[in-house]
């Protein structure tokens, strides 16, 4: 089974135990949303900063509008996802 940091409700920081669901939660409540407000928020990053790079991934589909994707329209063909 692979890992689908996109899946709602998914731990993306390990460290201070944070999820994709919680970076929403944040970025739509924000004017101006961004990967810096998680780390002052949650402390994503402060440690060992693995889960930073997947915070930008997710910040930068959110605020092109297709992440979260309605998961009827989900596609699974990103890097290791698993199929079927």
């Amino acid at each position: 089974m692979s890992w689908d940091f996109r899946k709602p409700g998914t731990r993306i920081c390990v460290c201070y135990n944070a999820t994709n669901d919680q970076a929403l939660t944040a970025w739509r409540s924000s004017k101006a949303p961004s990967v810096d407000q998680l780390t002052k928020e949650f402390e994503c990053g402060r440690n060992c900063a693995m889960c930073l790079p997947y915070f930008a991934t997710l910040l930068n589909e959110y605020q092109k509008g297709t992440w979260p994707a309605n998961p009827a329209q989900a596609d699974t063909n990103w890097f290791g996802a698993k199929h079927g």
